[in-house]
């Protein structure tokens, strides 16, 4: 078979008739095609820069023949080129503002409105109209941090044609610095005289500062820089030399800190500059050159030799300046321009800071401080550093020392008084070592039992380290120092009744609560002080209800220890002229089963009642502080359990009975005579099936949370098994926040005791879990272990925060009898395996810490002489009052947030 090479043709001819015979039938007249009318593609950049290729590619369509193209109203730095767009029918424009169109620097700035391209095929024409503005193409100096010891070398591409040479970081040459001003060692300085010249041999580590050109030039650009120190006038000296006066001492001094050329200042040994480097001059104070950029690029640097010295500086910065621009077109000034830049130089010597944010310290006693570096002390010789007391001027009488060790001689320590006059004690961090100690003491005492605890601020003595080689680089961080003037316990015997509870107070009062041999309530509260001496004018920070008070006290409670006490204070006064109103409610089960409960208003003010020209405290009258008393739910048989009371007096009351859970809000209103009166606002049940409640609080995203356990579904919660913890939480208004919540493990979960920070629920017990987070809230369920003693955190929706067994970390845990919390640390107290009383500190880590939420014990210490505990509670984390019997006895004793022990029995 053979086949027609004209075969396809004539297909197509015949398919292009086909096509064709329709328009022929139809009776069309004209069948050309008119030519479509040329159109410009494309929009052109609007913004250039001076001494910067500006250029775009156009493009067109349309027009019958060849088109030619040309520029109106064009800037006389813009351009046609002859060059065609080979893509495409279209043209190139081009041109370099400042430069092309007869070099007009930077007259060529500003907008350029109604630029127009035209292109014709000799019968028909398009056009395009665009604007551009010029601007200035800036230098920017880039920011950075040093550190010494080490090379500093920005971010930057090195691969790309844009960046300059990056030069040898690794050569590290060693220098020999002649100091003007350096001490060693712990001498004691008081005047410039104190110091002396020396040369020290250090190494010396390349940094690079980054200057940035905004866009790349077309034509090489050079820029004169200076890199400039600290300028120091020794007649400015006084009690230091001028370079380590304030304002001097966070700025680095040439040729002692930095260098830009280092041959120059030092002979031979550093290596050559960059090639785009010169050199031009160098003072006392700072050096100068010229940064170099080819055509096309736009990132270059300055390199300086920073020192690694023996002194402990503050962190110090040098100055860049971009002076002028020598060759080329670039700005300093304009479009965000950056001609100046502070660079800092952090130190690498350890730094030195205290181990605790707040201490407490009883009055003349003390204890041991920590400093602590943030990294054992590798310089090989032994690191000074100094603490003093901070400057203060409130009248007070303390007198604070800071001594090396517990006894050492008034010689040895260091003293701040009342009359301001203070000194600094140096300590030391041993080689290799990360920590040294202290002891502070207080002294010396004050009598106004209304006013707040003393507080005195530690702080390191920073002009210690100004100049001195090995001494441990500072922060200006503090510690509280407060100093309790609650010196021995108080026991059952100077109170006369044993203590129940306990609840602290606004200013370091306690209120504790109990029943005495004649089945009276006694309520009353011991100052901050440690008196509880309630004898006529004794004191007029101290409570009393019982049956000879003058108040009601109802029926009394079937057991002692079902008394609730709940405490808030707030200042509602001036600065001029402050004020304290404090909250105190009282709950207990009554024989009628109904419950009582009753709520104390008192505030204490300061100012110049008598108008002596001196502040006095005042105590509201007595007689108004008690405001109401009630039965906290509305008939039935009902165990008052819990009580909460928030700072602007409203209290809520929470009791169980009848297989459900009962809470209510009561205000306080007035009667027809204004005389204050229980407002019950609201009250609301919790139906369950055997419920025990073990905790009310009163928080600021919901009325209250009330914490318990149920052997069965809270309605309309969800069982779980065994027994369950539940949550549940009102308003305000007494509406529901959340769900009731059912939270826990297949297994036996009951709590005994509860507490409560902001939104974090702890809870506590003797026999739970075992206890572990799955990550996502949940229990756990496949933890393997028997149930122990544990303390647990909650959120507001009862997902599980954290968990801890006392037990896995001393085996000689065997109950929880107490419970506080502030914030996130929780503290908790109760007996060994041997019947021993321990106290314990723990954290929940998960707000500081990017770990899984735990909690993490902090310290334990075993309480000596107490046989278990009645009750505990925390005033601000500053101390812990714990309520211990011993025998037939009992008492209260102090301690700090750490377990030291703040009190002692009192001297027979």
């Amino acid at each position: 078979m053979s086949v027609s090479t004209n075969a396809v043709p004539l297909r197509r001819s015949l398919k292009a008739l086909l096509l064709a015979l329709p328009l022929l039938l139809m009776g069309c007249g004209d069948t050309s095609n008119s030519p479509e009318d040329p159109r410009i593609l494309g929009f052109p950049p609007q913004v250039a820069y001076l001494g910067v290729d500006y250029n775009y590619n156009f493009g067109a369509v349309g027009g019958d023949n060849l088109l030619n193209y040309s520029l109106v109203n064009n800037p006389s730095w813009l351009a046609l080129e002859a060059t065609t767009n080979k893509a495409r029918k279209g043209i190139v424009l081009r041109g370099v503002p400042g430069i092309t169109g007869g070099r007009e620097g930077e007259d060529d700035l500003g907008q350029y409105d109604n630029i127009r391209i035209a292109t014709n095929d000799g019968n028909l024409i398009g056009d395009s109209e665009f604007s551009v503005e010029v601007r200035h193409n800036p230098l920017e100096l880039a920011a950075g941090t040093v550190t010494e010891g080490e090379p500093y070398e920005p971010e930057v591409s090195k691969d790309s044609d844009e960046v300059c040479e990056v030069p040898d970081m690794s050569v590290s040459p060693g220098v020999t610095v002649d100091h003007q001003n350096i001490v060693t060692g712990d001498k004691e300085v008081t005047g410039p005289g104190d110091y002396s010249g020396a040369a020290r041999d250090y190494q010396t580590h390349r940094a690079l500062i980054r200057v940035d050109l905004g866009q790349p030039s077309v034509e090489p650009m050079a820029v004169r820089f200076r890199i400039e120190g600290q300028e120091c006038d020794p007649a400015d000296a006084e009690e230091l030399p001028c370079e380590y006066e304030d304002g001097k001492q966070n700025q680095a001094i040439y040729g002692e800190d930095l260098v830009l050329d280092g041959n120059t200042r030092y002979g031979s040994g550093f290596p050559e500059p960059p090639e785009y480097l010169e050199y031009l001059s160098e003072d006392d104070t700072g050096g100068t050159g010229l940064l170099h950029f080819e055509a096309g690029q736009t990132t270059c640097f300055i390199p300086v030799w920073v020192h690694d010295d023996n002194l402990a500086e503050n962190t110090e910065v040098f100055n860049v300046e971009l002076q002028e621009v020598t060759e080329g077109i670039a700005s300093l000034d304009e479009n965000g321009a950056v001609r100046t830049r502070s660079i800092s130089i952090e130190d690498d010597t350890p730094t030195a800071d205290f181990e605790a944010e707040s201490i407490t310290v009883s009055e003349n006693g003390g204890r041991e401080v920590t400093a602590t570096l943030n990294r054992s002390n590798d310089t090989g010789e032994t690191l000074y550093a100094a603490v003093e007391v901070a400057e203060v001027n409130d009248g007070s009488p303390w007198e604070v020392k800071l001594c090396p060790d517990q006894g050492s001689s008034d010689s040895e320590c260091a003293t701040v008084d009342e009359d301001g006059n203070d000194d600094s004690l140096v300590i030391e961090f041993a080689k290799g070592s990360n920590e040294a100690t202290f002891y502070v003491q207080a002294q010396t005492g004050s009598d106004a039992p209304l006013r707040e605890e003393v507080m005195r601020e530690l702080q390191f003595d920073q002009s210690f380290q100004y100049g001195r080689e090995f001494a441990a680089a500072t922060t200006d961080s503090t510690v509280e120092t407060h100093i309790s003037e609650w010196p021995d316990d108080v026991t059952q015997s100077e109170l006369g009744f044993p203590v129940d509870r306990l609840v602290a107070g606004a200013l370091g009062e306690v209120y504790v609560a109990g029943v005495d041999s004649s089945r009276a309530i006694r309520l009353q509260s011991i100052n901050r002080l440690g008196n509880p001496d309630v004898s006529a004018g004794a004191q007029s920070d101290v409570v009393a209800l019982g049956e000879n008070s003058g108040v009601d006290s109802g029926d009394w409670p079937q057991t002692s220890e079902a008394i609730q006490l709940a405490f808030a204070g707030q200042n509602t006064g001036t600065k001029g002229s402050p004020q304290v109103t404090r909250y105190l409610g009282v709950a207990y089960p009554t024989a009628s089963d109904e419950g009582m409960v009753k709520l104390f208003r008192s505030t204490i003010s300061t100012r110049d009642f008598d108008d002596d020209g001196n502040d006095e405290t005042e105590r509201s009258e007595r007689g108004d502080e008690f405001l109401w008393q009630r039965s906290p739910v509305a008939g039935g048989v009902w165990d008052q359990k819990t009580l909460d009371v928030n700072q602007n007096g409203t209290l809520y009351a929470s009791a169980v009975g009848d297989g459900s859970v009962r809470a209510g809000r009561i205000d306080t209103g007035e009667d027809s005579n204004g005389n204050p009166i229980a407002d019950p606002a609201w009250t609301e049940s919790l139906e369950a099936t055997d419920p025990l409640l073990n905790g009310l609080f009163a928080t600021d995203t919901a009325g209250i949370v009330a914490l318990g356990s149920d052997r069965g579904a809270v309605d309309p919660g969800s069982f779980i098994g065994g027994e369950d913890f539940y949550l549940f939480s009102r308003d305000a208004d007494g509406g529901a926040v959340n769900e009731r919540v059912q939270f826990g493990t297949e297994g036996e979960d009951r709590a005994t005791l509860s507490d409560a920070d902001g939104s974090r629920f702890w809870l506590a017990g003797d026999e739970g879990g075992p206890y572990e987070g799955d990550g996502s809230g949940d229990f756990e369920e496949d933890a393997e272990g028997s149930a122990r003693p544990f303390l647990i955190a909650v959120n507001s929706n009862g997902a599980l925060q954290g968990a801890i067994h006392p037990s896995d970390l001393d085996d000689q845990v065997s109950n929880i009898q107490a419970l506080a919390v502030s914030g996130d640390d929780a503290f908790i107290a109760g007996q060994t395996g041997d019947d021993r009383v321990y106290l314990m500190g723990v954290r929940y880590t998960g707000s500081s810490s990017e770990d899984e939420p735990s909690i993490e014990q902090r310290w334990s210490t075993i309480v000596d002489g107490a046989d278990s505990i009645a009750d505990m509670d925390n005033y601000r984390d500053r101390k812990l009052y714990l309520v211990a019997d011993e025998g037939s006895e009992q008492w209260i004793r102090l301690f700090d947030q750490s377990g030291n022990a703040l009190t002692q029995p009192p001297t027979p």
